[in-house]
């Protein structure tokens, strides 16, 4: 009964990492309602439609158990908090970025791009890189599906049905979401 202890610690732990990312992502979508960024065609709550939250709170799920594909093992057997909270401000923060910068789409792309690449040569391993690019890939793909569904729409698409900047702004979720990981298991 005890060695299920852990294991159920870790389940709560990935469902609170779970509703904290899912809350966080849903505000950073609702910024870009609000911005002009993109539209629901059937908002029920906060301008936005009914699954938005229960999205991003797979999509949080999705990439811990994404990262532990790639390096099961965290990098660091002492997960820093300090450093999860910091990941976490900075995703927040290019989430604000692309909402409320959404008119300058290049500068958008570079800034995050260059934020990303200053963390690769400041030191990150080869399969987080890995990782991340993977996170950009088929979370693009994925919001370009469900748009081209017609599930919310881009005002501006320019790449694929998505903002061009898409890409890189899933680079700095999946560094969030690994450091999240990181604590939460």
């Amino acid at each position: 009964m005890q060695a299920d202890a852990p294991k159920n610690g870790r389940a709560v732990r990935w469902l609170i990492g779970g509703v904290i990312g899912g809350f966080a992502s849903l505000v950073g979508d609702h910024l870009h309602v609000t911005q002009g960024v993109l539209f629901y065609p059937h908002p029920v709550l906060w301008q936005q439609a009914w699954w938005v939250f229960p999205l991003f709170f797979g999509a949080t799920i999705a990439i811990f158990a994404g990262v532990n594909l790639v390096h099961p093992k965290p990098l660091d057997p002492d997960p820093p908090v300090r450093a999860a909270i910091g990941d976490f401000i900075a995703f927040l923060t290019a989430y604000a970025f692309t909402a409320f910068a959404n008119s300058l789409p290049n500068v958008v792309l570079f800034v995050l791009l260059g934020t990303w690449i200053a963390r690769v040569v400041r030191g990150m391993p080869g399969r987080h890189i890995v990782f991340c690019i993977l996170c950009a890939l088929s979370g693009t793909a994925f919001e370009a599906s469900w748009s081209g569904l017609g599930m919310f729409t881009y005002y501006h698409p320019d790449f694929l049905g998505v903002p061009r900047w898409l890409p890189a702004l899933y680079l700095h979720a999946a560094l969030a979401g690994d450091s999240a990981r990181r604590v939460v298991t």
